[in-house]
């Protein structure tokens, strides 16, 4: 047995028991500093696998400390602290022969927090200059050849900020005049023939952009560009229509013609593809385990298994595309809700789940002062049960989420928390029983 599995949760990470949310994150960073799996790849395989395993478990005291209810659970299967007999001291470093910390250590960690905040800023130049000394020192210190890479590749192939904003603003005044061109030729010829109409209420509030509601027959698709859909047509007379004494009669359909079903508007994925994972392979997907959870490859895809109590169990990438990007997977889910984590950085999160059981979705905003449910109800664009195959993509372009599910929009909102970021990820989390959700056709695609 490792030395560190007598230890609880507390006492792995250092941590009195009545540590604070912020305490307990500070303890978690200094311990995978420490054990990380990054930092021994140049070592021996025994240390490796020492190193691999305290990992896991600093993860899994992480995910219960920081979760209110799974933490009071643990608390109470503690020994009263008066009468338990004192701990063992955790080992500083991993056992048979594994290497000393480098005295660069805490260089490392500063220019590498550096980097990351340059590159979730979208400072790519700047992130540049430090990564590559980064690798310079250690080509192996945490994901840095992955960042390094990223960022060149923003860096040779984005064009000037500057130069995209007239563009964006031209052709925005080139549409906005062409529609009111057309506006005004439509309210010319009404008001030439008089004939009154029913119409969309030009003092109505449009319908606000974000309300997760079903999309109707009476909806058109939401833009890629995130503009607003126009209100449902009202019975409101327009400005221009003669008010009538006569009542109007709504004219009923031919008994020979079959009425209209209403269909919904799906939207297509549509951009060039820059990533995409079949997980026929694990394709730099971490393969890990706890107690009870697990995420890694399965005979048909990639799939995470989350417990009852031990939180959302994740796997993270760094988008090949920043932090702009069109997201899609497909995921089938067996108990509990699954889906894709967004923005991810420092434990903030947007999670957009799914429970085919239940038929419904939740977008949940993990912050550090708490979770969030920003938007949660039933909707008939999911396929039910637990053998149900569904698709979700995730548009991510500054502030504005726009969500959908095998196609259909379902929710859209600019959102400033947490920032955007150019982590994303798969996600699980168990209620009441275990939850396997097995993930296939994962792509991301570039904004069109």
């Amino acid at each position: 047995m490792d030395d560190f599995e007598q230890l609880d949760y507390y006492t792995l990470l250092e941590l009195a028991r009545n540590a604070t949310a912020d305490e307990i994150k500070r303890a978690y960073r200094r311990q995978m500093a420490l054990y990380h799996p990054d930092r021994f790849a140049g070592a021996a395989p025994d240390a490796q696998a020492y190193a691999s395993r305290r990992a896991q478990r600093i993860n899994e005291a992480y995910a219960v400390l920081t979760d209110f209810s799974a933490r009071v659970t643990y608390n109470r299967s503690l020994p009263d602290p008066a009468t338990a007999p004192p701990q063992p001291a955790p080992a500083r470093t991993p056992r048979t022969g594994a290497p000393q910390q480098p005295a660069s250590r805490d260089q490392l960690a500063e220019l590498y927090d550096q980097a990351q905040a340059h590159m979730v800023a979208g400072r790519y130049n700047e992130a540049l200059h430090l990564l590559r000394e980064i690798v310079q020192i250690s080509p192996f210190y945490r994901d840095s050849s992955a960042l390094l890479a990223r960022a060149e590749a923003v860096v040779a192939h984005a064009r000037p900020a500057a130069a995209q904003v007239p563009d964006r603003r031209r052709r925005a005044l080139m549409f906005g005049g062409v529609g009111a061109l057309l506006l005004a030729g439509l309210g010319a010829a009404g008001w030439a023939v008089r004939r009154p109409f029913v119409g969309t209420d030009p003092q109505a509030t449009p319908a606000a952009v974000g309300v997760a509601t079903q999309p109707s027959e009476t909806a058109t698709a939401q833009a890629e560009a995130a503009a607003p859909a126009p209100a449902e047509a009202t019975a409101t007379p327009s400005p221009t229509a003669a008010p009538s004494a006569t009542p109007t009669t709504t004219p009923q359909p031919s008994p020979t013609m079959r009425p209209a079903t209403p269909t919904p508007t799906l939207i297509p994925e549509q951009g060039r593809i820059i990533y995409s994972a079949d997980f026929s392979t694990a394709q730099g997907w971490p393969i890990t385990s706890g107690r009870g959870w697990s995420v890694g490859l399965a005979a048909n895809g990639y799939q995470i298994v989350a417990i009852d109590g031990a939180g959302h169990i994740w796997a993270y990438r760094t988008s090949p595309a920043g932090m702009e990007y069109l997201v899609g997977v497909d995921v089938q889910i067996e108990g509990g809700m699954a889906g894709l984590m967004l923005r991810f950085q420092e434990r903030e999160y947007l999670a957009f789940f799914i429970n085919p059981q239940q038929g419904n979705y939740r977008l949940e905003q993990r912050l550090a002062s708490g979770p969030n449910v920003l938007a949660e109800e039933r909707s008939s664009a999911i396929k039910r049960g637990a053998t149900a195959e569904n698709r979700l993509v995730a548009r991510l372009e500054g502030n504005t989420i726009a969500l959908r599910i095998n196609g259909q929009a379902i929710f859209e909102r600019d959102l400033t928390t947490p920032p955007p970021s150019i982590h994303y990820g798969l996600v699980a989390v168990a209620q009441g029983s275990t939850c396997t959700a097995t993930f296939r056709n994962l792509a991301i695609r570039e904004l069109t």
